[in-house]
């Protein structure tokens, strides 16, 4: 028998196991993807609508693509996903993005569960597809004895271009660069209002999926370019988080005691 492969650090998988959850595999998605070249943008402050749709799409189909694996692996979920992202800039000035998705693929297993818990639906999603989270173990536990459970890693995003003859009207001024202020602030709450449009499009209202909020909610700000061999200043914000829905009322989870806080004292100092 092949042992699974997981990044779970050892407290994790404790805090798993014993809630019945044992991982199945390390299960990854990939995709590369082409925003066309940078002589074909327009040298405006505003989005560059170009390489906002790349990064849309690439971290949706590296999602897609983690998930069919922890299908592959007949597991309910995928729990601790972690995004990782890149930017190239290839020869013509062709700019490409690179997305990789990471996670542990977990199976509740009753012969190891609780005797509380034998009975315990799967939180697999309504088309029996697996769910996925970039939650903790020990969050993804708490989470249950709240009584919710994690629906989907929500993603939204928004790149946003600055006219570089704009910001040279700034040299040797002591003052706020009122453009880029502007650039930060229309990104993050263009990237907010994406993650929400595209989770409710996907799971609207009514839906036995469709989410009552979401946790664990990161804003993540990138800047790259402005120089000549690097194109025009970027600004890039991406909002991350796990859409949640309510256990069925009579899911015995919902008992599930809390993970219980351990001091380590390193050994070796």
């Amino acid at each position: 028998m092949t042992p699974a492969l997981s990044e779970l650090g050892v407290t994790e998988f404790l805090t798993l196991a014993r809630a019945g959850y044992l991982p199945r595999g390390l299960v990854t998605g990939s995709c590369v993807f082409s925003a066309g070249s940078q002589y074909d943008w327009q040298v405006v402050t505003g989005e560059v609508t170009a390489l906002s749709h790349a990064m849309r799409t690439a971290r949706q189909l590296a999602i897609k693509r983690m998930r069919q694996q922890a299908v592959e692996l007949r597991a309910d979920g995928v729990v601790d996903v972690r995004l990782e992202v890149e930017h190239h800039l290839w020869r013509g000035a062709r700019q490409v993005a690179k997305c990789i998705a990471v996670g542990t693929a977990v199976t509740f297993d009753r012969e190891h569960a609780p005797a509380a818990l034998h009975g315990a639906p799967s939180l697999r999603l309504s088309n029996n597809q697996p769910f996925d989270s970039d939650l903790s173990g020990a969050d993804f536990v708490t989470l249950l004895a709240a009584g919710f459970r994690p629906v989907t890693v929500a993603m939204g995003n928004c790149v946003y271009g600055l006219d570089p003859r704009l910001l040279r009207g700034y040299r040797g001024r002591d003052e706020e660069i009122v453009p880029f202020t502007q650039a930060f602030f229309n990104a993050r709450e263009s990237a907010m209002e994406r993650l929400q449009h595209d989770l409710f499009q996907e799971w609207p209202r009514g839906h036995p999926d469709c989410p009552t909020g979401i946790v664990g909610m990161q804003v993540s700000e990138a800047t790259y370019g402005g120089s000549g061999s690097s194109g025009p200043p970027i600004v890039e914000f991406t909002a991350l988080g796990t859409a949640i829905a309510h256990l069925a009322e009579d899911d015995p989870r919902r008992r599930l005691p809390q993970p219980k806080p351990t001091v380590v004292v390193p050994l070796d100092r």
